[in-house]
């Protein structure tokens, strides 16, 4: 009995030595950060002239479906639909003469899906009188067919700056 294990064994250690290896995993192809920073540099430009003609439609066709976004000091803004209302009633309350996004810090781990941060400064005439604005924001974006989306925007005053 203990032979024929033992010949169980041999055969079984000699079947494995004689396996294929395992191939090793495929690299992910290299992420061109500079390329995908130039993309996103211009789906903020876009995102500026839409806020600077307060076109609340385009912003929120920059968003996936269920897109959010996240101010200070504002409602929640979940889906597309949303974002139209909320970014129409603050366009609704003065015209923004200064829009000024910022993108400082831009990652992506694979090519169609990258996260930023920035900052932004906004000048809004309300009632006659022109209100700065400056913050902080971080955001979500994803690439399809169409092109990049944003999935996701938190922004927030920053600290460090005053109304001028």
């Amino acid at each position: 009995m203990r032979s024929r294990s033992s010949l169980s064994a041999a055969l079984l250690l000699a079947l494995a030595a004689c396996a294929p290896a395992t191939p090793a995993p495929m690299a992910e192809a290299p992420v061109d950060q500079a390329a995908i920073k130039a993309e996103l540099d211009v789906v903020r430009a876009a995102y500026a002239q839409a806020e600077m003609a307060g076109d609340a439609a385009a912003v929120a066709g920059m968003y996936v479906e269920d897109g959010a976004i996240d101010f200070y000091g504002a409602p929640p803004m979940r889906g597309r639909a949303a974002i139209q209302a909320g970014m129409g009633q603050l366009y609704s309350t003065g015209k923004f003469e200064v829009v000024e996004i910022v993108g400082e810090v831009t990652r992506a781990r694979i090519a169609t899906a990258a996260t930023e941060t920035g900052t932004y400064h906004n000048a809004q005439r309300v009632n006659g009188k022109l209100t700065h604005a400056w913050g902080r924001w971080a955001s979500g974006a994803v690439k399809d067919s169409t092109g990049w989306k944003v999935t996701y925007l938190i922004g927030f005053p920053d600290s460090t700056k005053t109304d001028k």
